[in-house]
């Protein structure tokens, strides 16, 4: 029987038939698309599984290869650990391909028509993200564009593979700045993983290499670099070891003048040339402008001005005519000013001779004599140079001035 002899409900019984199916199938579109929606949440979680399963795999082809920086690894840091910014990155790179243009969750037409099993949407699904490798120009690896950093010359590395340049970079300074074809790789491209003793060494050896004049520990089984913020005075002080080290010499630490030490030398020199003189305890430089030779420390240290050695332990003259004669000057100019006349300053400074060479180890007997009214010009005392308006004391037989406090708290 042909078609032409097909009967009208003949007809209509096989248009039902063919709406039927057409029913069936649209079920079982939406229930695909159900299912989909409803297991989204656990392909995110076989996807993060697979995500591990790789990267175990590309560990496992280091540990294997000849390289000696790689063999002992450290284990890659947890899923839980990176940086918040990159686990969202990641994740979105991961589900970006279950949506269609309208943010819709579903596949394409071509990919999920109703003639394709939803096991194999799934396995379609989980191939994805895996056909987005990234190549790694150190390593050659593929990875995820997610797990590899793009350089400022526009080279990707994986994360293993910057951060062991990084590493080495910081032992090696030839290697230092990290670069990539002479360009400068910036540390925040890599410093979220990073632990926190590969951020402190990377950050002293920024330091470390930045440094002209490097000081290294002297102790022979230590030998760490101190950073400048561990220096003073040319005193180095370890802060593994504890010990101190000589900036200039690069020697243990010492007491006494080091030769290398050019500003001291320089110092040493224009004493030497001046006349000036050290004193025997705190090696302090002391100059004679008027007065005796009795000199006195303010380490409290009391020598001898022509020969350097302990007061009275010498032979030298207690005092020298041309300084006491300046000394007699001095007083009699601050006390009488332009006041006196020519022939009255003479016999004046001779009278104040006379008293500083009787009086030349003075040690101020009785009370001050409280001279008041400085003037314009003001007091200055004489030990700690300080100025004074109202008054200063003065001692009435060796003639030195000084103020309150240092009549209480310095005059010995």
């Amino acid at each position: 029987m042909n078609d032409l002899n097909v009967s009208p409900p003949m007809q209509s019984l096989n248009k039902l038939k063919v709406h039927i199916e057409f029913l069936k199938d649209r079920k079982l579109a939406q229930s695909i698309a159900q299912a989909v929606d409803t297991d989204g949440p656990a392909m995110a979680e076989l996807l993060q599984v697979e995500s591990q399963a790789v990267e175990d795999r590309h560990l496992a082809l280091r540990i294997s290869s000849t390289d000696p920086e790689l063999e002992d690894p450290q284990k890659p840091p947890p899923y839980s650990e990176l940086d918040p910014h990159h686990a969202v990155k990641e994740f979105l790179l991961q589900t970006e391909h279950f949506f269609d243009r309208n943010g819709n969750l579903g596949f394409d037409e071509e990919e999920a028509g109703p003639s394709k099993t939803f096991p194999r949407q799934q396995e379609k699904a989980l191939e994805m993200p895996h056909a987005l490798d990234s190549r790694c120009c150190s390593c050659r690896e593929a990875f995820r564009r997610c797990d590899v950093i793009e350089v400022p010359c526009n080279d990707v590395y994986c994360v293993g593979c910057l951060k062991r340049l990084f590493n080495i970079s910081a032992r090696d300074m030839s290697l230092f700045p990290p670069r990539c074809h002479r360009v400068q790789i910036p540390l925040g491209l890599v410093s979220c993983y990073l632990n926190a003793e590969e951020l402190e060494d990377f950050q002293n050896a920024q330091t470390e290499f930045s440094t002209d004049d490097k000081t290294y520990c002297s102790t022979a089984n230590c030998g760490k670099f101190i950073p400048p913020s561990q220096i003073t005075a040319g005193k180095a002080e370890c802060v593994r070891c504890g010990n101190f080290t000589c900036t200039y010499c690069k020697n243990g630490y010492h007491l006494n003048d080091c030769s290398e030490d050019p500003d001291l030398q320089t110092t040493l020199a224009l004493a030497e040339s001046s006349g000036w003189k050290r004193c025997y305890s705190c090696r302090a430089l002391i100059q004679l402008q008027t007065g005796c030779n009795h000199m006195t420390c303010l380490c409290s240290a009391e020598f001898c001005y022509l020969c350097g050695e302990r007061w009275k332990s010498c032979s030298c003259p207690q005092f020298t005519e041309r300084f006491l004669y300046e000394r007699a000057e001095e007083v009699v100019d601050r006390d009488f000013g332009l006041e006196l006349r020519p022939r009255d300053r003479q016999n004046r400074i001779q009278q104040v001779q006379e008293d500083l060479r009787q009086n030349h180890e003075c040690e101020h007997p009785g009370r001050f004599q409280r001279i008041i009214n400085g003037g314009r010009r003001a007091f200055r005392c004489e030990m700690c140079e300080a100025r004074h308006w109202k008054y200063i004391l003065q001692c009435r037989r060796c003639h030195v001035q000084v103020c309150q406090d240092c009549r209480r708290n310095r005059v010995r």
